[in-house]
């Protein structure tokens, strides 16, 4: 869930994480996530012609399923 991203630094300092360890995995997962998703983005829209028309289907789609798992979560705690 993106909202992961947002609490990190704190639970690594909460943790007592080391700032070097915790510095170089935040590097290397930003790294990671501007490249893949730019490399995804460029293929993707390589791949699928006029990929610009379902852009508001991709973002309505992404923002679902990120949200689902909580959800799905609370209903079944429920029961």
């Amino acid at each position: 869930m993106p909202i992961v991203r947002t609490f990190a630094p704190i639970l690594a300092g909460v943790g007592k994480m080391r700032y070097r360890v915790f510095l170089t995995y935040n590097l290397i997962g930003g790294f990671l996530w501007a490249v893949g998703l730019s490399v995804l983005g460029f293929y993707l829209g390589r791949l699928i012609p006029r990929a610009d028309r379902f852009i508001l289907a991709v973002v309505a789609g992404i923002i679902f399923l990120s949200i689902l798992p909580p959800v799905l979560h609370y209903l079944f705690r429920r029961r």
